[in-house]
């Protein structure tokens, strides 16, 4: 490698990091959590579920999943966690996604420089350094940052790299005329089909390639008999290439079992309008967005669904003109083509730059298929290249004109290069938690009620009660059918004790949702607090109805039976919780007090081990435990037990914990440390009333003793 392309290399590796160095220690967020926090496919023992289920962890062939197949970009989760020592560290996984970008920037650089082996033989040298700065532009660009700072954007990122190796691949296949290449480029892009879906349009990219090469040979190839031999080859790959893609797409259509994923009209509001105007002039219209996006990426927002884009419902709606500039700047473009006075191998470039924003973006443009989203930011990392490339050629043609213009563009374009750079850094400090990048829609699509329900639960995580109520509200008023909204809306209203509004709330949640089970268990938690235990129990029956494994329902059923004197089914609903999840740690601590409060010791002596091993750390649990022991008259063990506990209460302990080892103490005959416990708990609680009353007998006793 010469030194002039190991500085090249090494700009693009700079260029292509430097904007996310400094953000690469945030959390996991947004689709982070489902995708691999959740998903058991990457935190299980098998290797081999993720190739039955989908990206999601849902399996394929349900009516519930989205149909999104991608078990090879699972794997790369799932080594990486097996390689962290089952671990999910965000840092790691945010920069195994920056290593798999710049490799994918370098890619970049080696397919727009193999086109212009093929494409540009009497101007090579002229367009080695317009395939460089498209590289360039591409490692900078700010629609990148969701693929990249997102962890899920993984997908995106492999299927790009697959995409190009693969068409390196075809092309090496049309210049050497070898089957080999060919073989290898469509085993390439079947792996990129399996890091995500939108990987096998590298076929389709290349069969379009195919034509112009082909052109391209016929005008600069002299030798007849050459050009026939490589004609025959030609369409030998373009038949096998055809016969793949269909292989591969009905390969596809008997994973998913053969039906489409079921989406919701909030995902995408414009495919279920049956008005045929709405639906294409937005859908327009969401193509100029996508446009923009390249151009001007200021606008970036998580998620665009629901109402952030209104549909266009009139002629008279101001977009339709920014859809006409749209199409003229398409015409022009064609005009460009057209134009006999344009070199052939420009012209190829600009038709290539044009087929490769529009073939890999084809799966996401609701033309083929509805899609489960409106606008995603990481769908546009494979034709961000198209766009790239497409930006070079016109700087090219332009410095063409002269010197005097070169200059002035050459500084447009590093100007260009230095905002995308600058916007690049700055969106990234966005994607660092799910706090700032919710913030962050809201300048975007205010009139998104699922960034509004966003914005709620961190306000609330962030206990900033007041502003996640307002937040909820507002979701609410821009679609009030949103049940989760109302459903958690209600939740805050009940920690308030504002029980007659969170009821209303809740059974207008399930109003839109019947089988709303997590509704149905917090209207019973309502229902209860204002003592109507018969119609709570009912709304708990519903909840477990539409949903058996429920234990934070059995666990709230249990408490409605303790307030209805019912301790023997309280009894039984909280070991069914502990049964569904072993570490429900109130389940743990409301029996295990039940159990100490009714004297039933033989039961609790069966539960203590289970509870040790399951929350060895819990200072609640251990605490509870430790008051058993301490009625067993086992002392040593129930000390044992509270010190831990209080150990790990830390700032949290309060004046019981020091009270009832106070206890312990007086009942071991450890008279002076019991005294030394009560002081200590009337220190955090001056009117502690039990701590005043024992250390009251205490020192009776003490009087009589001595």
């Amino acid at each position: 490698m010469t030194q002039k392309l190991t500085l090249k290399l090494l700009g693009i590796v700079f260029l292509s990091s430097l904007p996310f160095l400094f953000s690469l220690d945030g959390d996991f967020v947004f689709d982070d959590s489902e995708a691999i926090i959740k998903n058991k496919d990457i935190l299980s023992e098998s290797w081999f579920d993720c190739f039955y289920n989908d990206f999601w962890g849902t399996n394929i062939k349900s009516n519930l999943s989205h149909k999104s197949y991608r078990p090879l970009t699972v794997l790369s989760f799932r080594l990486q966690y097996f390689l962290n020592g089952r671990s999910l560290s965000p840092f790691q996984f945010k920069v195994a996604n920056l290593v798999c970008h710049i490799i994918c920037c370098i890619l970049v650089w080696q397919a727009f420089e193999s086109m212009t082996e093929t494409l540009c033989i009497p101007e090579k040298n002229k367009y080695i350094n317009t395939a460089y700065l498209a590289s360039v532009v591409f490692a900078v660009h700010p629609v990148h940052v969701e693929a990249i700072c997102g962890i899920v954007g993984r997908a995106d990122i492999l299927a790009a790299i697959t995409f190009f190796l693969s068409f390196i691949a075809y092309n090496k296949a049309i210049t050497t005329q070898r089957v080999i290449y060919l073989s290898v480029a469509i085993l390439l892009a079947a792996v990129s089909m399996l890091f995500k879906e939108n990987g096998v349009t590298v076929l389709g990219f290349c069969l379009f390639y195919e034509m112009v090469a082909k052109l391209r040979m016929k005008n600069i190839t002299k030798q007849k008999n050459n050009y026939k031999y490589k004609y025959l080859h030609s369409m030998l790959r373009i038949v096998v290439t055809i016969v793949s893609i269909v292989l591969l797409l009905y390969g596809r259509w008997i994973l998913m079992g053969s039906a489409k994923p079921d989406f919701k009209p909030t995902d995408n509001p414009t495919a279920f309008s049956e008005n045929i105007y709405t639906k294409v002039g937005t859908y327009n219209y969401i193509y100029f967005l996508n446009s923009l996006l390249f151009i001007w990426p200021q606008w970036l927002c998580y998620d665009w669904s629901m109402g952030c884009i209104p549909i266009i419902r009139s002629t008279l709606d101001y977009r339709i003109t920014l859809i006409i500039l749209m199409f003229t700047y398409v015409v022009l473009i064609l005009i460009a083509i057209l134009n006999k006075q344009n070199k052939e191998s420009f012209k190829s470039f600009l038709i290539l730059a044009i087929v490769l924003i529009v073939v890999p973006f084809l799966p996401a443009a609701n033309i083929l298929y509805p899609v489960g989203f409106v606008i995603a930011e990481r769908i546009l990392y494979i034709p961000s290249a198209g766009y790239c490339l497409l930006l070079t050629l016109g700087v090219n043609k332009i410095i063409a004109r002269g010197e005097t213009i070169k200059k002035m563009v050459f500084i447009f374009f590093l100007l260009l290069i230095l905002i995308y750079l600058l916007r690049c850094w700055q969106r990234s400090f966005d994607w660092q938690n799910e706090y700032q990048l919710f913030i962050s829609g809201l300048s975007v699509c205010p009139l998104n009620a699922k960034v509004h329900y966003n914005v709620a639960k961190v306000a609330d995580a962030a206990n900033q009660t007041e502003w996640a109520i307002a937040e909820y509200k507002e979701s609410i008023r821009l679609y009030p059918e949103y049940y989760q909204a109302l459903n958690n809306l209600a939740n805050l209203l009940k920690n308030q004790k504002q029980f007659p509004e969170a009821e209303s709330y809740l059974r207008t949640a399930l109003k839109y949702k019947q089988d709303f089970s997590a509704a149905w268990m917090n209207l019973g938690i309502v229902l209860a607090s204002t003592n109507r235990f018969t119609e709570s129990e009912n709304a708990y029956k519903n909840a477990l109805k539409y949903r058996k494994n429920y234990p934070d329902c059995y666990y709230n059923l249990g408490n409605l039976y303790l307030s209805m004197n019912k301790t023997q089914n309280a009894i039984e609903n909280w070991t069914q919780a502990i049964h569904l999840n072993s570490k429900h740690v109130l389940a743990w601590i409301n029996l295990l007090a039940l159990l100490d409060n009714t004297e039933n010791i033989e039961t609790a002596k069966e539960f203590i081990p289970r509870a040790i091993a399951e929350l060895p750390d819990s200072p609640s649990v251990l605490f509870a435990i430790a008051n058993i022991y301490g009625k067993m008259e086992r002392y040593t063990e129930a000390e044992e037990h509270f010190l831990k506990s209080i150990k790990l209460f830390g700032d949290r302990v309060q004046a019981i914990h020091y009270s009832n080892l106070g206890v312990l103490y007086h009942r071991w005959r450890k008279y002076d440390l019991a005294e030394q416990m009560y002081k200590k708990a009337l220190t955090l609680n001056p009117v502690f009333a039990s701590a005043h009353k024992n250390i009251k007998s205490l020192q009776k006793l003490k009087n009589k003793l001595y």
